[in-house]
């Protein structure tokens, strides 16, 4: 059995997956963000429109860990080449049809897209990295593919303030092409093929099952955001199209740099607790304030819940790096992944009826009170 840090020896560069990463994500948060305007001026419900969101997240939940398996043994381009294709039939495909059904099984197809996508090239940059570098190479990748989301959802929002949703997801599905692309120089590097008894030692320990368990329960807030944060924006703010989209847009740049932050000051020996405490509190309260209705003010403390967040972010990517052999990193990170889906799952189906019928700010005010309270699963896993 190969050691763990075998695969690092002699690093190779995460420009090619970085780049390809921050593509993928420009082009998906161009639109994520904006569905729920579109789901609503189609006359869905709120139940409707969470259900399509959570869609997305569906098929990756149903495949994070097959998914997760292959990438330990099939070399990274081939499964990100796979992903795009699919991703270009989903938006291509959304341009023309506009049948509720129909959309349903297309996000099904994007979700699995997107998944692979995350997958393969994230496995791929734990594998190649140093465990003696702490967060820093992890932390150039995570926050160039966050500030890709982030102009990216600059740049979607004035778009769709231009054109027309169909005309958007044409222009995205033949984007998907340039990914593609790059994946074709990626470099190749060891595979590996484990029974599946190797993966439920790595995941069968109480640290590990408490290290889950806060990531499910942390996620939920992501269903919130998905189904209900431009809608709270336009009806609590009575922002603009083009207000949105800058609003939303500056945040996940500056979330980017906060990222990036963050993983400079973990190395090696730094407990991840140290990162995760404050994060949780940060994130938790600034959901909560962040509804205040008074734009500044909103702005400044949805700021500070992304400080949080940054915070989990790098305590997520960290910890996988830390906790798991790094030949089968694959399968333990779709199995991370698989969590992550299902606590925005839940949250989109939770929160988007919730939005609905009592007020957007309520889903943001319930989420950030679950976030504070996996404050104790820190400590247990900590034990």
């Amino acid at each position: 059995m190969p050691d763990s840090h075998t695969i690092a020896n002699g690093t190779s560069s995460i420009l090619l997956p970085t780049l390809i990463m921050s593509a993928k994500n420009f082009l998906i948060f161009s639109i994520l963000f904006y569905l729920p305007l579109y789901f609503a001026g189609l006359g869905f419900s709120g139940l409707q429109i969470g259900f399509l969101l959570s869609l997305f997240a569906i098929t990756s939940l149903f495949s994070s860990v097959l998914v997760g398996f292959l990438s330990d043994r099939l070399p990274a381009r081939y499964l990100s080449s796979c992903s795009f294709v699919l991703l270009i039939i989903c938006f291509i495909s959304l341009s023309m049809l506009q049948h509720f059904w129909t959309m349903a099984a297309l996000l099904f197809i994007g979700g699995l897209g997107n998944n692979i996508a995350d997958i393969s090239m994230t496995s791929f940059v734990l594998k190649v990295s140093d465990r003696r570098e702490g967060g820093k190479r992890l932390g150039t990748f995570n926050g160039l593919k966050t500030l890709a989301a982030g102009l990216g959802a600059l740049s979607g929002g004035l778009l769709v303030a231009q054109l027309s949703f169909q005309k958007v997801f044409f222009l995205l599905g033949c984007a998907f092409f340039l990914p593609i692309l790059l994946t074709l120089p990626v470099k190749k590097i060891a595979t590996f093929s484990y029974a599946l008894g190797h993966y439920r030692g790595d995941l069968w320990k109480k640290e590990i099952l408490f290290f889950l368990m806060l990531i499910c329960v942390f996620t939920l807030h992501w269903g919130a955001e998905g189904t209900s944060y431009s809608l709270l924006l336009k009806e609590r703010f009575s922002l603009t199209q083009r207000s949105i989209a800058l609003y939303m847009g500056s945040i996940w740049i500056l979330y980017a740099l906060f990222i990036y932050g963050v993983s400079r000051i973990i190395k090696e020996s730094t407990p991840l607790h140290w990162i995760i405490y404050p994060g949780l509190i940060l994130s938790g309260a600034g959901h909560i304030l962040f509804t205040y209705p008074s734009l500044p003010l909103s702005y400044v403390f949805r700021l500070v819940h992304e400080c949080g967040d940054a915070a989990f972010e790098m305590y997520l990517l960290v910890g996988m790096h830390r906790y798991f052999p790094l030949e089968r990193v694959g399968g333990t990170s779709g199995v991370v992944l698989t969590v992550t889906l299902a606590g925005r799952l839940l949250g989109s189906l939770i929160f988007g009826p919730l939005g609905e019928h009592l007020g957007y700010h309520y889903p943001f005010i319930l989420s950030g009170i679950l976030t504070l309270l996996c404050l104790p699963l820190v400590n247990n896993g900590r034990r």
